[in-house]
């Protein structure tokens, strides 16, 4: 069988970015903004349609900087494993104690 040379991609194995934003975090800003703009239209019934699209546009921005912060510091992935790992249990609740069990009894 022949050696093949196969080129690889130099762009293959890299982060999908977008604004600064990574991977997942982009999905998670689309969800956001397209709730901020429902929001907008809801309150637009009930206050002046200015103030609503001030009160759009600052809360865009306020998830457009969180989500920014959260990939630059925890990554691709390390929001979804920060997340799991808050609802881990702190501690483990023991319902046998550790002198009936058979290694502790000859001591």
């Amino acid at each position: 069988m022949k050696n093949q040379y196969i080129p690889i991609q130099k762009g293959l194995q890299k982060d999908v970015l977008y604004k600064g934003l990574k991977a997942k975090y982009i999905r998670y800003c689309l969800y956001l903004v397209l709730t901020a703009i429902m929001l907008g239209l809801v309150i637009s019934t009930f206050i002046p349609i200015i103030w609503a699209l001030l009160l759009m546009a600052i809360v865009i921005a306020i998830v457009f900087l969180v989500l920014l912060f959260y990939s630059r510091t925890y990554g691709a992935n390390g929001f979804v494993k920060k997340l799991a790992d808050s609802q881990k249990p702190d501690t483990i609740k023991v319902s046998n104690p550790f002198e009936n069990l058979l290694l502790w009894k000859n001591r």
